[in-house]
């Protein structure tokens, strides 16, 4: 076999691989294949040219926003403001005497407006006089949320009802043993996703033939359609999803909200709808990354090396090992408590190991600084024995220059996380001169196994570190009166192309099982800068966002 082609030396017949498809379904294919060697790879381990970018260059490609359909009207809408609340009443009298408007549609959670075009239909939704039942949930801010958090924490602990994720040793007995104790609590806020490309639908209903058709960007085409046939009475092999190229999605396009309501309108409709939520709708009815709070209970021994772990979070999502450290540890006991609120949340770049990376980054920075140890030296000496672990975090404190000497105001800071089968170090050098952060350079060296395509896998790594900087320095989504604040780009910052640092990145091919590209970018980068603004300032930060928080520099 050779270039998609089997070749037959005795007779010197050939023929593509399609020709055998349907001789080859019939026969079930070996458990244990054998595999290429390394050394025989053609096209895996080298770059390849990507076929999408001169259209995305030239406006040609098509996204979800960019379909049209014969006959087609445009929808705005608003949601619930209290995410959870139904709508009470509409007065649409305003709304409906505005110039191209057609129609105001009700739902149990939105109300939208259908005109013949997008601004007239935006326009008219702010006309519109909506009362929502909103409940208890109105009357929730973010600190009641953060006290919750605290309170489910300290009931836990002191009910012995903790919700166990892992357990090695014996940490609450190998505590008393310790020399001293450290104990911190860190926290994170609600993200949203933030993606360039609003949330929109187009659906085209044909009532007499029983089907729906559906143009959008989906990380979900089958949930969506699943989705759509339940909301709308249908079979679903009667809805086809249109797919269409997304412009950001980071698990906010997995979830299949948004098709649904555009398809409740367009039922309400006798032409197909494309729907398009405002920049301010998508921030404020997002499926939100969850805040979260961890406090840990760390014993030293006279060295300064723990002991014992002890670490407790809010809330265990996705995936299940996020929490677990990749230290050598003898006694740990890692566990969580469930605290219930209204604001939803959802997939976000790398899921929990966004939360976890920076707690436990921060912590072990923390115990560093605490036994007088450089924080690269320290976190060596917790891999010992682990060669794909040092392999990933030597290189990237070599391509740092570590231990270089660094101007005045200037800070260096490092972390390691392994996610999704990747193992990912992060040196971060962060600019404190200002007074608020500047990161201008991070060196990130990564381990997938084998990297299949190193311009594809560099370039993940690269927006990885982009999406998790916009996190670290900016990110906050904060609830008042049950109200999500944010709405724009004002009030949710997001790194520009001016602030965007230089980023190094080096790749190792271990040969362990190959593990992803997409996520593993994003964790490190948070505790990386928060350590190199601590190296910086002297000023240790325990919450996020950091570039909104005192260092003590003027």
């Amino acid at each position: 076999t050779e270039n998609s082609q089997v070749f037959h030396d005795g007779s010197g017949q050939s023929g593509r691989y399609a020709d055998f498809a349907e001789e080859a379904a019939k026969h079930m294919p070996p458990s244990q294949p054998k595999l290429k060697a390394v050394g025989d790879y053609k096209l895996m381990g080298k770059p390849k040219q990507r076929f999408d970018i001169p259209a995305k260059v030239d406006g040609t490609a098509m996204f979800g926003i960019d379909a049209d359909l014969p006959g087609m009207k445009y929808a705005s809408v608003m949601g619930a403001p209290v995410i959870g609340a139904t709508v009470k009443t509409v007065d649409a009298s305003a709304a409906m005497r505005m110039p191209g408007v057609i129609k105001v549609v009700k739902q149990d959670n939105f109300v939208a407006v259908v005109a013949d075009g997008y601004w007239q239909a935006q326009q008219a939704v702010g006309a519109l006089d909506v009362a929502f039942d909103e409940g208890e949930a109105g009357a929730l801010n973010q600190q009641g949320v953060y006290d919750a958090f605290g309170a489910a924490m300290t009931n836990a602990v002191e009910r012995g009802k903790e919700k166990k994720d892992i357990a090695h040793g014996n940490a609450r007995k190998a505590v008393a043993s310790a020399a001293r104790i450290f104990e911190a609590e860190y926290q994170v806020p609600f993200l949203a996703h933030a993606a360039m490309e609003p949330l929109n639908a187009t659906v085209r209903i044909d009532r007499d033939a029983g089907t729906a058709e559906i143009w959008t960007g989906t990380q979900n085409p089958l949930g969506t359609r699943n989705a759509v046939a339940k909301a709308l009475g249908l079979k679903a092999n009667n809805v086809t999803v249109h797919n269409q190229l997304l412009g950001g999605g980071f698990g906010r396009r997995s979830s299949a909200d948004y098709p649904v309501m555009a398809a409740q309108i367009a039922a309400d409709c006798d032409f197909p709808v494309k729907m398009i939520w405002s920049r301010e709708e998508d921030t404020q009815q997002d499926w939100y990354r969850p805040a979260s709070i961890s406090r840990f209970k760390i014993g030293l021994d006279e060295q300064g090396m723990p002991v014992s772990w002890d670490q407790q979070y809010v809330d265990k999502h996705d995936p299940p090992e996020a929490a677990h450290p990749i230290y050598n540890l003898d006694h740990q006991f890692v566990h969580y408590v469930e605290s219930d609120h209204h604001v939803r949340y959802g997939p976000w770049r790398s899921v929990d190991h966004t939360q976890h990376g920076f707690y436990i980054e921060s912590a072990v920075d923390e115990l560093a600084h605490e036994a007088g140890q450089d924080g690269y030296d320290y976190r060596r000496a917790l891999l010992a024995g682990k060669p794909r672990h040092l392999a990933v975090l030597d290189a990237a404190a070599k391509a740092a220059g570590w231990g270089k000497t660094l101007p005045e105001g200037h800070g260096i800071g490092i972390s390691i996380v392994e996610s999704f089968g990747t193992i990912c170090a992060q040196a971060v050098e962060v600019d404190m001169t200002s007074g608020a952060p500047r990161v201008t350079n991070v060196y990130v060296a990564a381990d997938p196994g084998f990297v299949v395509n190193p311009d594809g896998f560099t370039a993940q790594m690269e927006s990885g570190v982009i999406y998790g900087l916009t996190a670290a320095l900016y990110g906050e989504i904060t609830i008042e009166d049950g109200r999500v604040v944010q709405s724009n780009f004002h009030d949710y910052e997001i790194v520009r192309m001016d602030e965007a640092p230089d980023i190094h990145v080096t790749l190792i091919n271990s040969g362990a099982k190959l593990g992803g590209g997409g996520e593993p970018g994003t964790p490190p980068i948070a505790p990386a800068l928060a350590n190199a603004i601590f190296n910086a300032t002297g000023t240790r930060l325990r919450k996020l966002p950091l570039a909104y928080q005192d260092t003590g520099v003027a």
